[in-house]
């Protein structure tokens, strides 16, 4: 063993000791007190009961948020890096625990959302803060219970339903020409019901070439028997946005649409005496993308002749057209539970999934041309898709003070072959409100058709790569009682293979390819005290997550792997002063990876970014009154991406209306 490696070995087990030792001191914040019977609806079992890591942010936190986006809501997570190209949901990755944005599973109300055409379209939901009661995010491996991207954490959107005959309409302007709306009606009540939500938001851009403008509708309905439960979920959104440097610096003026339609449902059945459950889900998402390399329209490039001419300039020859995309995605899960003794359960679960994908850029040629709709010139002249097939057996049970899970994942797929994940938890009740555990899975994630195919502007993809492994282990400890809450859990995570997109010295081709080794370690925690006899002051949360590699000698620039938060530091405060309610956050983030700005040929040290926020409310009896402001200390530049700048203060109003 070399004397460096010897280092690293010897860090890593002091950062272990250490952090076992901190897990009896650290915490979580958003596990409030009266969260105590929430049902995870991942494990399908009592919050209590989760022998991991579980983060949940409630329907209160989500109120008191200055979040108009699914992405502002998720920045100041514990754990959860959300890499923005542009503001309020105009693209964002999102990866957890050192993870890249392929290898986190986004779910609502347990439904799988990833796209197979790139994780950039995980986040393209028909989803608003308004629609959502809560959200659950479990990071770290889940591939044993979750399947094919649940590598390195899930993050499950749950929707509000059951909830009466109420409804709302807000309004609201900003700067930068951002104005908007939302409408939500619900009928019916906890037996039965429907409810629909729709929301538009636009905005003129903070820099040249970042105007966006979101517009989604959602009608989501439930009935609830004795023994059964169905709900299904109908979703639209259409996007557009101005995408500035997002993908090269040698072709700035992109631009990107995207339209997908989500149609969704569940039945829960139960047997008469509670014992046994099925759980069935039922699922079909379309996704269309149209990438511009080249952005045409008013002020920007104009199809002339074969040809894209802006002024005196012209674009590449090679770029015949803008790249044309339609992935679809299918499938059907069940999973059947027993209590075979008090306390003790077994599993038995089922997986389909289908995914495919129309292009001009990804797949194989096809025979005939498929005209795009809406779109005159487009045509698909590629194919591509693939069908997943798994299984999973479990089992969970109770022994006094003790709980045990164990399971394995069974997967056949059609491009990849076959492959297994275990997985087992073990957790220990040190007293009523206290929780040890501890964990081990293996999990994995499939290219997607993007990783595979993709063979513009610079970008190579591969259709030699492999599937990517990682074997995970977690220790944690989780206190919650009236006064505060705490939980906290290290982790070391050993990738294999891991898929990356890098850039050799010399070159100038980006390309996807398969890491051999890449192993990093962490932990994170936070702290949330309840102090309502304080004037002024309800909440004080902090929390801080930290990350790092064993490996940092790579000859070659990582565009994804290599490049993740390092440290993470949240605080938030909220309170009320004179009848009107605040709430302040505010992180500090290290990254720790480079990145290669224009014109350069050295990478670039991250700067330490310090995201904020800051609502201020009135709340009447019907109507409320806001003002809200994101990057409140006006901190520039801003990046999440190495050169796609970020927008400074911007501040905003409205006013909602409730009945």
């Amino acid at each position: 063993m070399t004397r460096k490696e010897n280092r690293k070995n010897t860090t890593l087990r002091s950062f272990m000791a250490a952090a076992c030792i901190c897990s009896l001191f650290t915490a979580n914040a958003q596990l409030e007190a009266e969260l105590s019977e929430v049902e995870v609806i991942v494990n399908r079992e009592s919050l209590d009961r989760v022998p991991r890591q579980v983060l949940i942010i409630d329907r209160k936190e989500i109120e008191r948020s200055a979040a108009q986006s699914l992405t502002e809501l998720l920045e100041y997570a514990v754990g959860v890096d959300m890499r923005q190209r542009g503001a309020f949901d105009a693209q964002t990755d999102v990866s957890m625990r050192g993870g890249t944005f392929d290898q986190t599973i986004i779910l609502i109300d347990g439904i799988r959302m990833n796209d197979p055409q790139t994780g950039h379209h995980n986040l393209n939901l028909p989803i608003s803060p308004q629609q959502i009661e809560r959200i659950e995010i479990l990071p770290g491996g889940s591939s044993h219970t979750l399947g094919a991207g649940a590598m390195t954490g899930a993050i499950n959107i749950i929707t509000r339903k059951g909830e009466g005959n109420i409804g709302s309409a807000e309004t609201f302007i900003g700067q930068k020409g951002m104005f908007g709306g939302r409408v939500f009606q619900s009928l019916g009540n906890a037996q039965q019901g429907i409810s629909i939500h729709a929301q538009h938001m636009q905005h003129d851009g903070y820099i040249e070439n970042t105007d966006f403008s979101n517009s989604s509708i959602t009608i989501a309905g439930h009935k609830n028997a004795e023994n059964m439960d169905l709900q299904v979920m109908a979703g639209f959104v259409n996007r557009s946005f101005g995408a500035q440097n997002f993908y090269s610096f040698a072709f700035p003026e992109q631009f990107e649409a995207i339209r997908g339609i989500n149609l969704q449902g569940s039945m829960m059945v139960r047997s008469k005496n509670q014992k046994s459950r099925i759980r069935i889900l039922g699922y079909a998402r379309q996704h269309n993308d149209r990438f511009e390399l080249f952005r045409e329209g008013p002020g920007f490039f104009q199809y002339r002749n074969g040809l894209f001419i802006r002024g005196a300039d012209t674009a590449a020859s090679w770029y015949a057209d803008h790249n044309y995309h339609r992935s679809r995605t299918a499938g059907v899960e069940s999973k059947f539970s027993h209590e075979i003794a008090t306390g003790h359960f077994i599993h038995i679960g089922a997986d389909y999934r289908y995914e495919g994908v129309l292009s001009n850029a990804l797949g194989e040629f096809i025979d005939q041309p498929i005209d795009v709709a809406f779109h005159p010139r487009g045509q698909y002249t590629r194919f591509a898709d693939r069908h997943n097939l798994a299984s999973s057996v479990g089992y969970d049970g109770t022994i006094n003070d003790f709980n045990v899970r164990v399971g394995i994942l069974f997967n056949y797929n059609t491009d990849f072959g076959f492959d297994y994940m275990p997985g087992a938890e073990l957790s220990y009740r040190t007293g009523k409100n206290q929780l040890l555990f501890a964990g081990a899975n293996r999990s994995f994630r499939l290219p997607t058709f993007t990783d595979l195919y993709y063979t513009v502007g610079g970008a190579q993809g591969s259709l030699d790569l492999q599937t990517e492994y990682s074997n995970q282990y977690e220790l944690g400890y989780r206190l919650r009682n009236s006064k505060f809450t705490m939980q906290t859990a290290a982790f070391f995570r050993q990738g294999r293979e891991l898929i990356d997109w890098v850039r050799f010295p010399g070159e100038t081709i980006t390309q996807a390819a398969n890491i051999n080794q890449l192993d990093v370690y962490g932990f994170e925690g936070q702290l949330t005290l309840s102090v309502p006899t304080l004037q002024n002051l309800d909440r004080v949360a902090v929390g801080y997550t930290y990350l790092n590699s064993l490996q940092d000698d790579f000859q070659f620039i990582s565009f994804y792997a290599l490049d993740f938060l390092q440290h993470k530091l949240n605080t938030s405060l909220t309170g009320e002063i004179a009848g009107i309610t605040y709430h302040f956050r505010v992180s500090w983030q290290n990254r720790r990876g480079s990145f290669l700005a224009f014109g350069e040929t050295e990478p670039s040290a991250y700067p330490h970014v310090w995201m904020s926020a800051l609502r201020i409310a009135k709340e009447l009896q019907a109507v409320d009154f806001y003002v809200e402001a994101s990057n409140l200390f006006n901190q520039q530049p801003v990046f999440d991406r190495g050169g796609i700048e970020l927008p400074g203060l911007w501040i905003r109003t409205g006013i909602r209306v409730k009945w």
